[in-house]
């Protein structure tokens, strides 16, 4: 079982508050991750915006409807597979957020330049080191948890109980390293919560043969769970994937999604399949802002880490306008449904409306074929 951390009632207070807010907000992603709100920042009101974390940009080229081509085959047996490596592959994506982003490159650089700190580790100092880590996950960082250690022995762990996705590093004073560090900038519940609401799939957390009963997650999980495969569970059947993650400070982790398959989608070709899926992701992170034209660049930012999409955001309507964009130039139209080429490269496009503070949005995805 993983180890568990009992902090001061007002540290578990503050832990909780934390997980609720992250029920709205994205850690890691550079739109939803600062702790708080997703209103400011972004494109500029009317003006198209280069969303700084799209997975492509393009500096030439449009887009066309793609040449008539053969129809693509149904998924047929194949529809699992592609619809879990999917799911798999954006549920992997917002766990590496939680390891590298520039929310978390900012939490390092504050622990490892916050001298206080520095020099408690540097002197032994339990009181002191205890004092600067408290101040540190009460800063209004991304942190909830620190663990810092001095020749192997812990001085200071401040935190959660149930964290994952833990970051190391050294600490320097004058130098010469005097210490270590642990954080995480995500708990369990956090972790869950996100990937419910972005992917809408139910989930198992497990630590060895143990279960975790992780606030969102199935508990206890089903019998004879598989690492990947067939799952029938409560009169359904499912396609399991299982990613590997680490527990904090130490540990290993298995979250295994259990994915529904209708049957129905047997007759989409994979393609259609995988970017309606991803289109998906897209509607679900839109209905985490209260868009406006001053946070589109902050939506394409969270979402294109997670789809590898281009997104291109307009007004709706027989006169639409143009107001955010993760490439240039932007294409003159596209079909709410079906394929272009853009750039001499072939994408599928799901599109879809969403409410915004200047009317009815239409958000065109992108997605390579």
């Amino acid at each position: 079982m993983r180890a568990r951390t009992h902090g001061s009632s007002r540290l578990l207070v503050l832990v909780r508050l934390r997980a609720l807010a992250l029920a709205t907000v994205a850690p890691g992603l550079a739109a939803l991750a600062a702790c708080g709100s997703a209103q400011g920042g972004g494109a500029a009101a009317g003006a198209p915006a280069v969303s700084g974390g799209a997975a492509a940009r393009a500096s030439a080229g449009t887009a066309a409807p793609a040449a008539p081509a053969a129809p693509a085959p149904p998924c047929g047996a194949a529809t699992g597979e592609a619809l879990t490596r999917t799911v798999g592959m954006v549920a992997t994506r917002i766990y590496g957020n939680e390891l590298a982003s520039g929310e978390v490159s900012s939490d390092r650089r504050q622990v490892e330049g916050f001298t206080p700190l520095l020099e408690a580790v540097a002197a032994g100092d339990r009181a002191a080191t205890r004092a600067a880590v408290t101040t540190i996950v009460y800063s209004h960082t991304h942190i909830v948890r620190l663990r810092v250690t001095r020749a192997g022995a812990v001085l200071a762990d401040v935190g959660g109980p149930y964290i994952l996705a833990p970051v190391s590093g050294s600490l320097r004073r004058r130098g010469r390293t005097v210490g270590r560090y642990e954080f995480s900038v995500q708990d369990d519940s956090g972790y869950v919560k996100l990937v419910t609401r972005f992917i809408g799939t139910p989930l198992v957390v497990r630590s060895g043969s143990h279960t975790l009963p992780v606030e969102g997650a199935l508990y206890p999980a089903p019998a004879n769970l598989p690492a990947h495969g067939q799952l029938s569970f409560r009169g359904g059947d499912y396609e399991v994937f299982t990613l590997k993650a680490s527990a904090f400070p130490s540990g290993a982790l298995e979250i295994s999604l259990l994915v529904r398959v209708p049957s129905a989608l047997a007759r989409e070709p994979c393609s259609e399949l995988h970017a309606n899926e991803l289109g998906d992701v897209a509607r679900r992170v839109s209905r985490r802002f209260a868009l406006a034209p001053s946070n589109l660049g902050l939506y394409i930012d969270a979402t294109a880490p997670l789809t590898s999409g281009l997104i291109f955001i307009r007004t709706a309507g027989a006169h639409p306008r143009e107001l955010a964009a993760s490439a240039h130039p932007i294409p003159p139209s596209l079909p709410a449904r079906g394929t272009v080429t853009y750039r001499g490269r072939a994408y599928r496009v799901f599109s879809f409306t969403a409410p915004s503070s200047v009317g009815t949005l239409r958000i065109s995805q992108l997605v390579r074929e």
